[in-house]
Parts: structure tokens; C-alpha cells; sequence
């Protein structure tokens, strides 16, 4: 076999984890392995050898683009993972065992943050300036409930994918942000998180930013709005201009204009607004354990869901989170 045919069989086996990718997680990994092909397509599995994957890897590192080549990599290991369970093919299993005692550099990790006065400073702006209410109230919600952009803007996917939805336009379908229907009446947001699937609840009444930009859509203070002058289902996160939901490139494109407008350096990206606010918290003092609770991160147990000290673990670190920026801003101040 080859590892253009391993491919070929990986993309089209019915029972294959391939099909099981979210969409655009489907898309780019489509990406990949077209590159993968193009590139040694027709090695045969039996000829590729420690020294071939090193090369390899050297290869696609060429330039500094290591996160490219792990990405390579990645989708090696998924193919022959794919092969030798599935296919029960010795050649498969065989390059799995090289891979998994080979160790490749890692790329550095990112130090890059968004603080809490330069997401003040794109809310203004975004609201006051250029008149995108739904963008200041997406970037409140991604730094305080440190949801990655999914989560707040969604994603638009084809209709023919799996999965249920209420909004579609064009084609394609709308799912995964956050809607009016996962907030009640006292403003407890439960929303099942798009990477992991898992269920993350969180107070937005100590929300501070998150209230303040919705009390600026009904134009009212914040001690006066309540649930029901809200809608009671669908998108929250709304294209000022088109109605709909926004696309994930327009809101970062739309983002940077605002970012670049306000001074926020080219090196800090969107994303960045959730490892701001994990940083936020822990600098705050709060809790680590609580911390990742809140985040949701992968080394939580699946037990957490059932955590009936959920929202009062996430709760506290907001409270700790708002003590902090309160004295900073104390601080500054004086």
C-alpha cells in the first residue's frame, strides 16, 4: 500500500474517524493530506523509514514553520493510527511504533495576551466609532467567560452537514455560538462549549463587561435592564450590517481594524482574549483548580459537567477577577 492509497481510504471508509471532524477541522485536514499526497503519495508504506519521516519533518520545518510541520506530522500519526486499528495493516502499525518513540522540536509557545484595558479600549471603539454593538458585545464575552471565538460568533457550515439549525442563509447553516435561549431569567449562561463538547455555566451578572455592552444595545443602565427585554432565542452575536451571523473571517478581519484602530500591537490576535483573561485570573489570585474549571480546559474530568459547584467555582473567579482590574484601575488612578 501507499500512502496515497492509505489516504484515499482514510477520506472514504465509512466507519473512518475522518467523517467524525467538524466541518472546518474536516476542511483543513483535507488541506493537509492533498499536500501530504502531492508531496509522497506514491511511497509505499514498507519503504518509509525513521530516517523518511525525519527528513521529512525537517522539510516541512524549513523557514521556522514548525507548527506546520507538527501539523504534518499530526496527520501521519491519524493515518497510521487509521490503518492499524482499522485496516489491521503491519505496515501502519509499524510506523505508528517509529512515531511514537520519535520527539520533534516544538514550536515556542505563545506569550501574546489581550489585557483588560486594551478590550476596553476595542469595546469603545468598536461601539462608539465604527458603530459594531455585536462586535464590543463578542469581544466582553470572549474576555470575560474566556470562550474562544466560536463560542460567541459561531460558525457557518453546509447544510448537508450533520447537526440541526434554526438560521441558514445561502446554502449553509448557522451553529455553536452562544444563543438568547442558553441565558434564564437571572442571567446564568449555560453553554455547551464548541472544541469540547462540555457544559460551562457562568453568571453574567458579575459579568461586568458583558452587562454593560447589553445595557448599551437597550440604551439603559445596567441596574435597570432585565432578561425579558432581551430576545428569548437565537444568535446573540449579530452582523450590525447584514443581520445575520457574522462569518469567523469578517469578524477577525473586522476585529484587527478595530485593534489597529485603538493601538493593540499587529502581534496580538483575536484568539488572544481567552489566554488574557486565564492570565487575568490567575494574576487576580484566584484559584488555579477553579481557574481551569472555568476554561474548561482538556485535563479536566468528564465528571465536571456534573460538578453541582460549578457556577459557584466559576462565580468566584469572576469575583477575584473584578477585585484585581477594580485595584489596578485604583492604582493607576492615584
Amino acid at each position: 500500500m501507499t500512502l496515497g492509497r492509505l489516504v484515499e481510504v482514510y477520506q472514504t471508509d465509512r466507519i473512518s474517524t475522518y467523517h467524525q471532524l467538524r466541518y472546518n477541522t474536516r476542511k483543513n485536514s483535507a488541506s493537509i493530506l492533498k499536500r501530504i499526497v502531492a508531496a509522497h503519495g506514491s511511497v509505499e508504506l514498507k519503504t518509509i523509514k525513521r530516517r523518511d519521516l525525519a527528513e521529512w519533518y525537517m522539510d516541512w520545518s524549513a523557514g521556522g514553520k514548525v507548527s506546520m510541520a507538527h501539523a504534518f506530522i499530526a496527520q501521519i500519526r491519524t493515518l497510521c493510527g487509521f490503518g492499524a486499528s482499522m485496516l489491521e495493516d503491519e505496515q501502519c502499525e509499524r510506523i505508528s511504533l517509529v512515531l511514537h518513540r520519535m520527539r520533534f522540536a516544538n514550536s515556542p509557545p505563545r506569550t501574546e495576551r489581550l489585557v483588560a484595558s486594551q478590550v476596553n479600549a476595542i469595546r469603545k471603539a468598536a461601539r462608539e466609532h465604527f458603530g459594531w454593538y455585536s462586535l464590543a458585545l463578542a469581544q466582553a464575552f470572549q474576555f470575560e467567560c474566556m470562550f474562544r471565538q466560536r463560542d460567541c460568533v459561531g460558525e457557518w457550515i453546509p447544510e448537508t452537514e450533520p447537526g440541526e439549525s434554526d438560521v441558514r442563509y445561502n446554502g449553509l447553516k448557522w451553529s455553536r455560538g452562544i444563543r438568547w435561549d442558553e441565558i434564564d431569567e437571572n442571567w446564568i449562561l449555560n453553554h455547551k462549549t464548541s472544541k469540547r463538547q462540555k457544559f460551562i455555566q457562568w453568571n453574567l451578572a458579575a459579568a461586568e463587561m458583558v452587562m454593560f455592552e447589553l445595557a448599551e444595545l437597550v440604551q439603559l443602565p445596567v441596574e435597570e435592564i432585565t432578561r425579558s427585554m432581551f430576545p428569548s432565542t437565537g444568535p446573540i452575536i449579530i452582523n450590525d450590517v447584514t443581520g445575520l451571523p457574522w462569518s469567523a473571517n469578517e469578524y477577525r478581519r473586522k476585529w484587527r481594524i478595530v485593534a489597529d484602530h485603538v493601538g493593540v500591537p499587529k502581534g496580538i490576535k483575536n484568539m488572544d482574549s481567552r489566554a488574557g483573561a486565564i492570565t487575568e485570573a490567575t494574576e487576580a489570585g484566584a484559584d488555579l483548580e477553579h481557574v481551569k474549571h472555568a476554561a474548561t480546559h482538556s485535563d479536566i474530568s468528564q465528571t465536571q459537567r456534573y460538578s453541582r459547584g460549578a457556577t459557584e467555582k466559576i462565580a468566584s473567579v469572576q469575583k477575584s477577577r473584578i477585585e484585581f482590574r477594580n485595584k489596578e484601575k485604583f492604582k493607576h488612578s492615584g
